[in-house]
Parts: C-alpha cells; structure tokens; sequence
C-alpha cells in the first residue's frame, strides 16, 4: 500500500525502496521480535526465565552481537535521518517557490503600475523589495545591495524588476540552480550601473 501510494505520487525507486525499508523494518520486524522474546520468556518456568535472561546478557556481551545490533540500529536510524532530511529539503523548496511567486508578483506591479512620481513608487515598494532580497539571500542567492537605490529611479526600478521576474520564475517553477545562476549572472550589470554612478 505504501510502496504504491509512492508510485503513485511520482516518488523516484530509490526514495520508495528507503521508505520501504524503513515501515518494515520499524512496524513489523521490530515488534514481532519484542513480542517473540517477550513470549518465549513468559513461557518459562521461573528457573529458565532466569536461565534465558543470563543467556541474553551474556550474549549482550558478546562483540560480534554488539557490532551487529550497531550497525542494524545505525541502518534504521539513517533511514530515518534520509527520510528526515527530504522532508526538511521539500520544506525549503516549497518556501523556494513562495519567494518566487512573490517576486514574481511584486515585479509585475512594479513594471506595469505607471506612476509620473517613479521614485515615491520605488520608495514605496523598497520595503516589499527588500523582504524579497532578504528571503532571497537566506538561501545564498545573489541580490543587488543598497546602491540600486542611489541609481536613477527609472533604471532601478527596471533592473530590479527584471531580477524579481527572472530570479523569481525560475523560483516558482522550481528551477533552483538556475535561480541562482540567473542571479549571478545579473550581477555584471549592476556592477556596471554601480561603476557609472560613481563616473557622474
């Protein structure tokens, strides 16, 4: 049923033999050997109970039974932890997209909206730009610093517009990586804005 419902969901074979695995081995192995042992001692007289748990802890000391049940107890856990680990990385491309569709969102208002006063409108909007860079650098993504303020307000505003539409696409759609190169790749025109600034 779980293997299936992973199939079904477009769950790559690796992924579902993981989480395979990990239900066998944590709902139905482990259970049934407690209960077997927990049986298997409550079957005994009181002399033999005593008997088998001696048994037991003498065996508990043995190296290679503690090199097994370590290296079985590590298997299950990194099955756990890899399980743990995608669904903290499905987290963070969920917020991924999030970022992308308010950046998305935030470059058509600032590229349709027609404003005479383009710097009271980029003033306006600097705070939602900067909540967008701020997010955006949280997962190392390049943004332009605060010298694309001190641009002229028609080339800020279509630069920065153009980073929120580009970087914030691929966000959306996914493309994590290209995100980032897109990003980086709008750097040299920034720097160049930045170096004939400082011309005037």
């Amino acid at each position: 049923m779980q293997a299936a419902l992973l199939m079904g969901l477009g769950v790559n074979p690796m992924q579902r033999f993981s989480a395979l695995v990990r239900y066998i081995f944590t709902a139905i192995l482990l259970p049934i050997l407690i209960a077997v042992a927990a049986h298997f001692i409550e079957e005994q007289p009181q002399e033999t109970a005593n008997v088998v748990l001696k048994f037991l802890f003498d065996l508990a000391e043995q190296t290679w039974f503690r090199v097994t049940a370590l290296l079985l107890v590590g298997f299950a856990a990194g099955l756990w932890v890899d399980w743990f680990l995608r669904r903290l990385d499905g987290s963070r491309v969920d917020e991924r997209k999030k970022l992308g569709t308010d950046m998305v969102s935030l470059g058509h208002d600032l590229r349709f909206l027609r404003d005479p006063t383009t710097p009271i409108l980029m003033q306006r909007a600097r705070p939602q730009i900067l909540s967008c860079f701020t997010a955006a650098r949280k997962f190392a993504i390049w943004v332009p610093d605060q010298r694309a303020y001190e641009l002229h307000p028609d080339r800020a505003r279509n630069m920065i517009t153009d980073y929120l539409m580009g970087v914030g696409t691929l966000l959306k759609d996914g493309q994590f990586r290209e995100a980032k190169r897109y990003a980086v790749n709008s750097k040299a025109s920034f720097d160049k804005a930045y170096a004939e600034l400082r011309k005037l």
